[in-house]
């Protein structure tokens, strides 16, 4: 015959398995896992390559504006030959400092494009607020960022 373990029996033994597997638990995580807070993921991505430059170390910035289009996708703001944005709205701003290089690449378009400097912080001394550059299928160089107090 089979014997019927009680219920009282069953739930003791159930608990007793909780217990145990909660404190399994909790040793490997302290213990044999070590802590997440010692190791660091260095980078996140396939490549591990930083792409822009963070923001916080920038010292100012230049508003570009496109002068014959509404939008040109595909016109990229280049800042010391790397992207730094492109013209998907009619402005764009772009994070600079001392000695960076501003070019605008149009190589897409076979059309003339042509880029004025809007406006700038009150730092940025050069390229001077309100001059055009324009350009057909060629990088239009806009100029050398010179800052005030450098």
């Amino acid at each position: 015959m089979i014997k019927f373990v009680s219920p009282k029996a069953l739930e003791r033994l159930l608990f007793t398995i909780i217990v145990l597997a909660a404190v399994f638990l909790l040793y490997y995580q302290t213990v044999l896992a070590g802590s997440t807070t010692a190791r660091v993921t260095p980078r996140v991505g396939s490549d591990a390559e930083q792409v822009m430059v963070p923001i916080t170390d920038q010292k100012a910035t230049i508003v570009l504006q496109l002068v014959n289009f509404s939008t040109l996708p595909k016109a990229r703001i280049l800042v010391n030959g790397q992207y730094q944005g492109d013209f998907t709205h009619p402005y764009s701003t772009v994070a600079v400092s001392e000695g960076d290089t501003i070019e605008v690449d149009s190589t897409f378009y076979e059309h003339p494009v042509t880029i004025k400097v809007l406006d700038g912080s009150k730092a940025v001394i050069s390229p001077s607020k309100g001059k055009e550059y324009s350009g057909q299928k060629t990088i239009i160089t806009i100029g050398t960022v010179k800052l005030s107090g450098r």
